[in-house]
């Protein structure tokens, strides 16, 4: 274990067993960031991607395909937690990789060209993660035969993450509202929660998944008081207290509760 800053580094090769995703996040958002790599996979990568990173759509399906024995119509909310935990750990195996062939060509002593390219390693860490998100999200509602639209425009410039049944129906004011289902995606949620509020305006309860864990109880005491149900996967409830967890909903459940809607709609 290795202390810098206000962080604390573990390297995971220390260890048999590869840390879980539900593990790994709960660690890092305790300040522990955990360096999960599989240089199996490595050399693959390199010749696959010609030793760059695809883009967040290629890389989430070259993810899925690693992975064996999920069934994302049967099992959503293992199907997301596993493809996100070998996604994250593909990431970071090849952005080391690319890191590592960075520094060796050295910045000459160009500090803003160092700073610079530091600050790009993080904003790609955060951005990706919420997109790879979406991804497979995205693939477990295609397997579960669900209507969708993703990134679909309601009002404005009001942009939900997803919308059920989908743009068509949103925009036809004979369509029940009761019928309509929007689910924004945060990776990690903190505060942003509320942007989720403004999105949608012809649905009054709204729905957010994320992946964040231990929210407090002010946090989602205010989310109920805004109509916002919160969707974790089932695999991050016992990090809620027994309050929150008798009112979370998992990825299964609103499948279902998508797919009810859908049904008393006509659509199924």
């Amino acid at each position: 274990m290795l202390a810098n800053g206000g962080g604390i580094f573990w390297d995971s090769d220390q260890f048999s067993d590869r840390l879980q995703l539900t593990s790994t996040v709960i660690l890092e958002q305790l300040g522990i960031a955990v360096e999960t790599t599989d240089d199996d996979y490595l050399e693959s990568m390199i010749v696959k991607f010609g030793g760059k990173l695809p883009n967040t759509e290629t890389f989430s399906a070259y993810a899925r395909s690693t992975v064996t024995g999920i069934e994302p119509a049967n099992g959503p909310d293992e199907a997301v937690m596993a493809w996100m935990e070998r996604e994250e750990i593909l990431f970071r195996t090849i952005e080391r990789h690319m890191i590592s062939e960075r520094l060796r060509s050295g910045f000459n002593g160009d500090v803003e060209g160092f700073l610079s390219f530091s600050l790009s390693v993080q904003n790609r860490r955060k951005s990706r993660a919420g997109l790879a998100l979406e991804n497979h999200l995205e693939q477990i509602f295609k397997s579960s035969k669900i209507l969708f639209k993703r990134s679909a425009t309601t009002e404005g410039k009001s942009r939900p993450d997803f919308l059920f049944p989908g743009e068509t129906q949103y925009a036809n004011l004979q369509f029940e509202g009761a019928h309509l289902t929007m689910l924004g995606v945060k990776s990690t949620c903190k505060d942003r929660w509320r942007q989720v509020l403004a999105e949608a305006a012809r649905i009054k309860s709204k729905h957010l998944l994320t992946l964040e864990t231990s929210i407090s109880n002010n946090q989602t005491d205010e989310m109920q008081a805004n109509y916002l149900q919160l969707v974790i996967p089932r695999g991050l409830h016992e990090t809620y207290n027994h309050s929150q967890r008798t009112w979370l909903l998992d990825l299964a459940g609103f499948i279902d509760l998508v797919r009810t809607k859908q049904a008393i709609a006509g659509l199924a």
